[in-house]
């Protein structure tokens, strides 16, 4: 994982974690594909919620830049 510029060790940490996590969790989940469903589903409804807000661009670039860091289904990312 490469380490974007500015972000602290701490973030950097969680973010480390995360990327093991969620995939560990969906391939032990009995079924991978529905958690994958899920999490897309969520995703869409946040990124809906973000940009319908005024906050600003880097915010919601910074949401997607963490969320392709996790994503469990590196085959299709959001």
């Amino acid at each position: 994982m490469n380490r974007a510029p500015g972000i602290n060790d701490e973030l950097y940490g969680m973010l480390a974690a995360l990327q093991v996590a969620l995939p560990a969790i969906v391939k032990t989940h009995p079924d991978p594909d529905a958690v994958i469903r899920a999490f897309r589903e969520e995703h869409e409804e946040t990124i809906a919620l973000l940009t319908a807000q005024a906050i600003p661009e880097s915010a919601i670039d910074a949401y997607r830049d963490f969320l392709h860091g996790v994503w469990p289904n590196k085959d299709d990312p959001p």
